[in-house]
């Protein structure tokens, strides 16, 4: 999961901002040549020639985005169909999903997006096997709950993927790492549904009741980071923590070796690749609590982001921005703990801290002390 996208919008949630549980449209699939939907039941609305249809028993419908010839090309996506069951159960591929299917235009006109309806806590009850094992403490598992339903509903109230975008997207966040990632209905166990159940209507706030994206990490690797300490603006709200606790859990520490060469070519914005031009630059020893990384090339003495050299080399040779760099002349030595963005409550954290009998209210108190539970539904 999860990485900061700009703009931050405030937003004031009173107690009772919803009187029921609120939907949310999830993105699942984009760009997509083909869509075989099935179930029982189906009721089935083409909004291009507002043709409802009703099916009854088992029936598979297919639609093909290749073929163009129905709509004219616009700046932004339009909504093609809304499928739905009786039964309240759909298929896609091998898999169930809860609530409504909406089928649009992808963003740039070349397939189909499939995006689901359904409610906030079903959507839950399936995301925490995805986003945290559903074997790990209950407590655990209702503290994952609440940071996620905190992320989605700012995601839905703010329109934040709309606002990025600059057109409506008709969808309030996608299933994958770059939001969050949510299952299917098969994907529901008996104790993420429980836990989701237990927090229902649970989200994190500013003191003041602003919203704000509530974020969350696989390993810290001993101290959580600030937003601004990984991408560029400061959000109010966070604190870097200490963590003892999640140094037994998951990956254990990792050491990289990446080459000057690459760096130069990579990032660097210089063609200097000989012996020469390597040896101009020289890496600062340290860095791991910096959210830069700090070089001279010649005499000059420069910056370069964290999250830029994970973004560049990827999050498998740098899994996290909590490492040190040591100059070795020729390449690099980086060693590193800890996995994912650092910033927010650090899973395997949260893990131990349910092993040794912490509620999720006091794990959730540690990582994020600056912030409010709140029931608003």
């Amino acid at each position: 999961m999860i990485r900061y996208q700009g703009l931050i919008l405030l937003l004031t949630v009173s107690a009772n901002a919803f009187a029921e549980v609120p939907y949310i449209k999830v993105r699942l699939a984009a760009k997509m040549k083909k869509v075989l939907v099935s179930g029982v039941d189906i009721e089935r609305s083409i909004l291009l020639t507002n043709k409802k249809e009703q099916f009854s028993g088992y029936r598979k419908t297919i639609f093909n985005c290749e073929d163009k010839s129905n709509y004219v090309r616009r700046n932004k996506p339009m909504k093609l169909a809304v499928l739905s069951s009786k039964t309240g159960l759909l298929n896609w591929g091998k898999h169930r999903y809860k609530g409504k299917f909406y089928l649009q235009t992808s963003e740039s006109y070349n397939g189909c997006d499939l995006i689901n309806e359904l409610s906030l806590e079903d959507y839950l009850s399936t995301l925490l096997p995805k986003e945290m094992s559903s074997s790990w403490p209950i407590e655990a598992l209702k503290a994952q709950a609440v940071a996620a339903r905190s992320y989605a509903y700012y995601k839905m109230r703010t329109k934040q993927v709309s606002r990025a975008k600059g057109f409506k997207t008709n969808y309030d966040l996608e299933s994958s790492e770059r939001h969050q990632v949510n299952g299917s209905y098969f994907d529901a166990t008996g104790k993420t549904i429980l836990a989701t159940k237990k927090t229902e209507g649970e989200i994190l706030t500013l003191l003041n009741g602003n919203l704000i994206p509530v974020f969350y990490h696989s390993k810290c690797g001993g101290k959580t980071l600030r937003p601004d300490q990984v991408w560029s603006e400061v959000l109010k709200g966070y604190a870097s923590v200490e963590c003892p606790y999640c140094h037994k859990h998951g990956k254990k520490n990792w050491r990289r070796k990446i080459s000057k060469t690459s760096l130069v070519e990579s990032l660097l914005s210089g063609r200097a690749t000989t012996a020469k031009g390597r040896s101009d630059i020289k890496f600062i020893d340290g860095s791991r609590y910096q959210p830069s990384v700090r070089y001279y090339k010649g005499k000059k003495l420069n910056l370069i982001k964290k999250s830029r050299l994970r973004s560049t080399f990827g999050r498998k040779t740098l899994p996290s921005n909590y490492f040190d760099i040591q100059d070795k002349k020729d390449y690099i030595e980086i060693e590193g703990a800890g996995y994912g963005h650092g910033v927010g409550m650090c899973q395997f954290g949260a893990k131990e801290m349910a092993l040794r009998g912490f509620t999720y209210k006091e794990i959730l108190a540690h990582y994020f002390p600056e912030l409010k539970l709140r029931k608003i539904y």
